[in-house]
């Protein structure tokens, strides 16, 4: 029985190494997670600097849609994606729950990127009028660590309102029908409201919450792929180029394929600061959403924030 264990531990071990193998001579693919936020993938996409470059190292780009954050951890965890672009809260969700992943780059810094919105109508005039009311997020979003941070700055606590879970593009038809009192969201959803009448913020994140965006890989992808983090990075720095120096065409091309309207594109994407350096305050605001997180008892495992960054790529890149 031992032997037959141990034959089959070994057969098991053997067929994993295939597979990997497979995936990385073979196949030879990178899989590339996005969101309708991922302004720069989105140019880089439709421009085909993603494929351009990795096809010079003879891998294929594999693209993957996904409502928000959260969902791509899970593909993380899952070993089914290689890159992707978040908001700083689900990294560090995804870290504390054991996930080995790696922050490489700042993707974009916009001041008033994460918003609460209420209906036009609406009798709430201000954080303070939200103590009682139904507020509608992506839990686990960076919306959600936006809007404890407004209410603790208007004296409140984020059990002085009632939460309800929903995906991002659902939030609008939420407040439409009256079943929630308020939404919180990022960009583009809040200009896309705002442009269609449908909502006005009531506040942002701007002097409450650094919204820091990031690129992240797989610890264990980037170790064994260093070359292949760093054509990712050459790639983002060429959409970033390319949008500085064709804004016009840039906000088209997004557009196009964002499906969000282009004033909504060209609205947003004016404020972005979009350096791949990450500095000390990046890294600081992390650290405040492991505060949070702690905070609320939903930390599962603590770590160092510094333990969640890899820079070395982007240093090696010479971005």
């Amino acid at each position: 029985m031992k032997r037959i264990v141990t034959t089959l531990a070994f057969l098991s071990f053997l067929l994993s190494t295939v597979s990997a193998r497979a995936v990385t001579a073979e196949n030879k693919e990178v899989r590339i997670g996005y969101q309708a936020a991922s302004t720069i993938i989105l140019l880089g996409k439709a421009k085909k600097f993603y494929d351009e470059e990795f096809a010079k190292a003879g891998y294929k780009v594999n693209y993957g849609l996904f409502l928000s954050g959260p969902p791509m951890i899970e593909a993380f965890a899952g070993d089914r994606l290689d890159f992707i672009h978040t908001g700083d809260m689900p990294p560090v969700n995804g870290r504390s729950g054991g996930i080995d992943l790696k922050v490489i780059a700042n993707a974009g810094l916009d001041p008033s990127h994460n918003a609460v919105l209420v209906a036009p109508d609406s009798p709430i005039k201000s954080p303070v009028d939200l103590k009682g009311k139904k507020v509608a997020l992506p839990v686990g979003s960076s919306a959600h660590h936006f809007l404890y941070l407004l209410l603790a700055k208007n004296g409140l606590k984020v059990t002085d309102v009632s939460l309800v879970n929903l995906p991002a593009p659902d939030l609008g038809n939420a407040l439409g029908n009256h079943d929630v009192d308020a939404i919180a969201v990022w960009e583009p959803f809040t200009a896309k409201l705002e442009l269609d009448n449908k909502a006005k913020v009531l506040a942002d994140s701007k002097g409450v919450k650094r919204a820091v965006n990031v690129y992240l890989t797989r610890n264990a992808f980037g170790k064994a792929n260093p070359k292949l983090v760093q054509i990712f990075l050459k790639a983002t720095k060429r959409s970033i180029d390319f949008y500085k120096s064709n804004p016009k065409e840039a906000i088209a091309a997004i557009s196009q394929e964002s499906k969000f309207p282009e004033a909504v594109v060209s609205k947003i994407i004016q404020r972005y600061n979009f350096s791949l350096a990450i500095s000390k305050e990046d890294i600081n605001a992390l650290g405040q959403v492991k505060d949070f997180l702690q905070e609320t008892k939903t930390l599962r495992k603590d770590f160092p924030i510094n333990d969640l960054f890899d820079l070395s790529y982007l240093k090696k890149s010479g971005l």
